[in-house]
């Protein structure tokens, strides 16, 4: 596998996060998506193989201890490559170095790989959210609880 760096956001990788949105969500305007992760998200993440970004993640601070994923997307031609695993991880030390105890997320009730990967990181369902999706499927709202002081 080539090399991997996770990095912040910058404004010139803005066109790829639209197409790995529109791959992942299919969103009716993936650019209001993207607006709204840079302007309530509190880091936004990318995997840079140096030619191509290959995923991203979006977090938020909710509270003074909680803190949210509000996005989560690899690329198709870079799944199953552990790309995800290091989004996520470098996501959740983000968010403990800033005092988040609770972590939460919605994944698609259909999608087994994302809550399989969710668990092997300490995530837990703990709700069902019928008719989140536009599509009118049901989300799992996950949570991960720490002991950080």
């Amino acid at each position: 596998m080539q090399t991997v760096i996770i990095r912040d956001y910058t404004h010139k990788d803005f066109r790829e996060i639209l197409e790995i949105d529109k791959e992942a969500f299919s969103p009716r305007n993936p650019a209001y998506d993207v607006y709204v992760y840079i302007t309530y998200g509190s880091d936004l993440l990318v995997a840079d193989t140096g030619s191509k970004i290959a995923g991203y993640i979006v977090t938020m601070d909710v509270d003074e201890f909680t803190g949210k994923i509000m996005a989560f997307a690899v690329r198709k031609e870079f799944r199953g490559m552990g790309i995800g695993k290091m989004l996520l991880s470098e996501a959740i030390k983000r968010l403990e170095g800033r005092g988040k105890r609770k972590i939460l997320l919605e994944v698609r009730v259909s999608n087994i790989p994302a809550q399989r990967l969710y668990k092997k990181f300490g995530f837990e369902i703990i709700d069902v959210i019928h008719g989140y999706y536009s599509d009118g499927e049901d989300a799992y709202l996950m949570a991960r609880t720490s002991q950080v002081q």
